[in-house]
């Protein structure tokens, strides 16, 4: 099933973009504040990797300041319901920012 809906992640402690229900489980996306690329470590592979961030024209809420810059994470996470708080946001996308979102759903690159 799918949804739309911002919650605060209270396991990750980012705002999260909520868009599918599996189960009792829910897909969703990490906004982040940060612009710089984090080294991880992948303990399966050995070694590390960057998480990648998409720049955001607009922050989802509408009362957030214009001129700071917001990104979005690249990778998909799919936590439990109840690591999310109660309280929904209503936030919605900025025009320039939806086509981005759409591909980081489907699974493809964006620049």
């Amino acid at each position: 099933m799918s949804r739309s809906e911002f919650k605060w992640n209270k396991k990750r402690k980012h705002y999260a973009y909520l868009f599918k229900d599996i189960g009792d489980k829910r897909k969703n996306l990490l906004l982040h504040s940060d612009p710089s690329k984090k080294k991880d470590w992948n303990q399966q592979k050995q070694k590390e990797f960057e998480k990648t961030h998409v720049k955001l024209h607009r922050h989802p809420n509408p009362n957030k300041s214009k001129s700071e810059k917001f990104y979005v994470e690249t990778r998909q996470y799919l936590d439990e319901k109840n690591s999310f708080d109660g309280r929904t946001y209503k936030w919605n996308w900025d025009k320039n920012d939806k086509r981005k979102i759409k591909r980081i759903k489907k699974g493809r690159r964006t620049r």
